[in-house]
């Protein structure tokens, strides 16, 4: 865990299935400090809920910060074009029902600061959902890398070397069961704009014979893209890897009506979770699907550069959802944070040299701690 103390809120219990016990997150100070004071949280009706079960509180999204990021210089621009990824890396695991709010924003910004510095990230979306029947937060991440090489190289960084405070990233204790996998990216294509377009997504996979699958998925990667367009979708993802025999497509919608920063977008969550699953063109295939999840998307990252001076993290469902906020304990320059309103920002946090008084916590954009490139074995 890390070294900042968290902030707990009073959580209301969902009164019946289908319920979602809200946190009002607030980015004021005021509104923060006084949560204690503000009563009981309203419940929320979940109008896509299939089956019977209680729903864990949104304010556990904290257990988001399984989805840190850091390292060292960006080499992208954040805007360049998914058609250029050859790319990609996945995560999904679960945080317990009872997970404790810890601050969320902080605590997912300070691992943004070295997780997106890797070699050849493009951007990364952290999905966020609850299981119906036991209350678990389900999570993970997605990302885009320029080259397959690189996303291999991400994965093993990442089981391997990223550590911090004495703990590697997928042992931190409140993961559970992390499932992760570096992938060759048949196609990805953006039909509307990352920055305001990407509210949902869902994710498909499947089982397939171990002889190769690339020549079907190549041929029907502009079948995928036309029906993908004509659905409004804003993005889609084709991956393979071929050595652990899996095929994945992620594919993102944007929002269906006006957004309302009291409970969280369930109707655009909906439509997406109720649409005919793209994956059906690979129906004829006799694959065995493993996976299909609709989720919320957190947070979206970009190519970190050094000082956290580069494009700021996105936050597209919050509020309702925490995000950071000054004064939560890391100095994040990319926000526009500074000495004035975040007593964690020293003067000289955001210049990339680590300076007298900055750490790993309050100042991660310019304390760092691991080498650009992953050790070779």
């Amino acid at each position: 865990m890390s070294a900042y103390t968290p902030r707990l809120s009073t959580l209301t219990a969902p009164q019946r299935p289908g319920q979602v016990a809200m946190l009002q997150a607030t980015t004021s100070g005021s509104a923060r400090e006084d949560t204690a004071a503000t009563g009981p949280r309203p419940t929320i009706q979940d109008p896509h809920s299939r089956r019977p079960g209680t729903w864990a509180c949104l304010a556990v999204l904290g257990l988001l910060v399984v989805l840190g990021a850091t390292g060292a210089a960006a080499e992208d621009e954040p805007d360049e074009p998914d058609e250029r990824a050859r790319g990609a890396f996945s995560c999904d695991f679960a945080l317990p029902a009872d997970f404790p709010l810890d601050q969320v924003g902080p605590v997912i910004e300070r691992d943004r600061m070295y997780m997106a510095a890797r070699p050849g990230m493009r951007h990364k979306h952290i999905p966020i959902a609850f299981d119906p029947d036991n209350g678990q937060i389900l999570t993970g991440g997605r990302y885009l890398f320029d080259t397959a090489r690189r996303a291999r190289l991400y994965k093993d960084w990442v089981f391997n070397h990223f550590n911090l405070d004495g703990t590697l990233f997928l042992q931190r204790p409140y993961f559970l069961a992390p499932e992760c996998h570096a992938w060759d990216v048949i196609g990805a294509h953006d039909f509307a704009d990352i920055h305001t377009s990407q509210i949902v997504l869902r994710t498909e996979r499947w089982a397939v014979p171990h002889a190769s699958q690339g020549h079907v998925l190549r041929q029907r990667f502009n079948a995928l893209l036309a029906t993908a367009q004509a659905r409004g979708l804003s993005s889609i993802w084709l991956l393979y890897n071929k050595p652990e025999a899996l095929v994945s497509l992620v594919y993102f919608g944007d929002r269906v009506g006006p957004s309302d920063p009291t409970v969280p977008d369930f109707a655009s969550l909906g439509a997406l979770a109720d649409a005919p699953p793209l994956g059906a063109i690979f129906d004829d295939q006799g694959w065995t699907q493993t996976f299909d999840r609709t989720q919320w998307t957190l947070t979206i990252w970009f190519p970190f550069v050094l000082g956290d001076q580069g494009a700021a993290a996105l936050w597209p469902n919050s509020p309702p959802f925490p995000q950071p906020f000054s004064g939560d304990g890391v100095c994040e320059v990319s926000r526009g944070e500074s000495p004035a309103d975040s007593p964690e920002c020293l003067p000289t946090c955001g210049d990339g040299i680590a300076q007298a008084g900055e750490n790993s916590v309050n100042c991660p954009g310019d304390v760092r701690l691991f080498p650009l490139r992953p050790p070779r074995h």
